[in-house]
């Protein structure tokens, strides 16, 4: 997954997390959501126990008996655990309709505003880890050390390559380099993590009719494909018989992948999330560490003292590449670094022939945050927000050997 580094060296104390769904708490805190009465949209608040925002929506769309494309989120979370968040439909929809397990619908209203992925200000996370933390003295002394150096690592973290079968960014590192066979071999069969007879027989084998008929039938996507390449003998298209959603998530994998690459080589170079470096192109933050949608300021030699007091200030951050095929390799030390990993990369290959749905121009995170509002609760809970798409999990990283 390409976490290769950490801000301090390892932590002594080791910790689980997730032993029980409430061992993991998650509350969106959405952009501001104005109620209308006469609005084109449904907003509702639910909390969701063990369950995964793309499953939900596809049982919430088969529930209220309408299309998935109605509905759309602010962000996603992973199944194990509590999460509240909120869900948007568009029309009218009797909430009490929808009883789902594992559901329950907080609050509904309606809107004249759709809401879209990433309209969300942060998450509010509340969560225990087994045994516990060890000596809170110690804990708040490695939290400022973390702090001190500009905030831990912000990478993306192991929910966004798969909980069982971790591999997204390996299928999504095949497609666009056109190896679609392996890709889809892949998909079907890894050595690395499947031990199920079907899986391995197919691997073995390769014959698809047979794996037809021994895949289980709730494993719908990987019969899709099986069906796909039975149907049309070919593998190149195989990955259409997905939702856009599904395959966008094979090259996002991939280009976070690529991002963590250089963010580990970044961290082995300086035990910084903070330092400038001429050539550096930085992002304006605000207080959850949010990057604005401003165009970045690159440093330089005659700016790099003024950019180094904002960053020490939380105002900016450093930023990596997702890479794309508008990414253009920085100068200086950032740019030794992006190369030191991208290596031979062809940035173009992101255009992928015959798949435009799938082109990725790329964009930038930054390199680190901060936790804001942070309180120990007792010995084996921490209360704490983090912006946008930035992981809990990545942040107890630096303070626990995560088990």
């Amino acid at each position: 997954m390409g976490i290769e580094e950490r801000i301090l060296p390892a932590p002594d104390i080791e910790a689980a997390i997730k032993i029980d769904p409430e061992d993991f708490v998650v509350d969106e805190i959405p952009v501001d959501l104005q109620p209308d009465p006469d609005g084109k949209f449904t907003i509702i608040q639910v909390r969701l126990t063990n369950w995964d925002t793309n499953a939900f929506l596809v049982a919430l769309a088969r529930r209220l008996g309408i299309s998935k494309e109605r509905i759309t989120y602010g962000g996603t979370k992973d199944r194990r655990g509590v999460t509240t968040q909120y869900f948007c439909i568009a029309g009218n929809v009797e909430t009490d309709r929808i009883g789902i397990p594992g559901c329950e619908v907080m609050k509904s209203f309606r809107t004249d505003k759709r809401l879209d992925l990433g309209d969300l200000l942060g998450n509010r996370f509340f969560i225990r880890l087994t045994p516990g933390f060890g000596d809170r003295d110690s804990l708040l002394q490695r939290i400022g050390m973390i702090n001190a150096a500009g905030g831990f690592p912000n990478y993306f973290g192991p929910q966004r390559f798969g909980s069982i079968r971790p591999n997204t960014h390996t299928i999504g590192e095949l497609i666009v380099k056109g190896m679609y066979r392996e890709a889809v071999m892949t998909y079907l069969y890894d050595p690395r993590y499947d031990r199920e007879d079907f899986r391995v027989s197919f691997g073995e084998t390769g014959d698809v009719r047979k794996a037809l008929k021994e895949y289980p039938l709730h494993l719908s996507f990987e019969r899709s494909l099986l069906g796909y390449i039975l149907e049309h003998g070919t593998y190149e298209g195989a990955f259409d018989v997905f939702p856009r959603y599904l395959r966008m998530m094979f090259i996002h994998a991939y280009q976070s992948y690529l991002f963590n690459r250089i963010l580990s080589a970044r961290i082995r170079h300086v035990k910084s999330t903070s330092k400038v470096f001429p050539g550096d192109l930085l992002y304006p933050v605000d207080h959850m560490f949010n990057p604005s949608q401003l165009e970045p300021i690159e440093v330089n030699n005659f700016n790099a003292d003024k950019m180094q007091k904002l960053a020490d200030e939380d105002k900016v951050r450093p930023t990596i590449p997702l890479p794309g095929y508008q990414t253009k390799i920085t100068s200086g030390v950032p740019g030794e670094l992006e190369k030191s990993v991208l290596g031979g990369l062809n940035l173009s290959a992101f255009r992928i022939p015959g798949h435009k749905d799938l082109w990725s121009k790329g964009s930038r995170r930054v390199t680190g945050a901060k936790p804001i509002d942070l309180e120990i609760l007792g010995e084996d809970r921490l209360s704490f927000t983090l912006g946008k798409g930035i992981y809990a999990t990545v942040f107890l990283r630096e303070l626990v050997r995560l088990k």
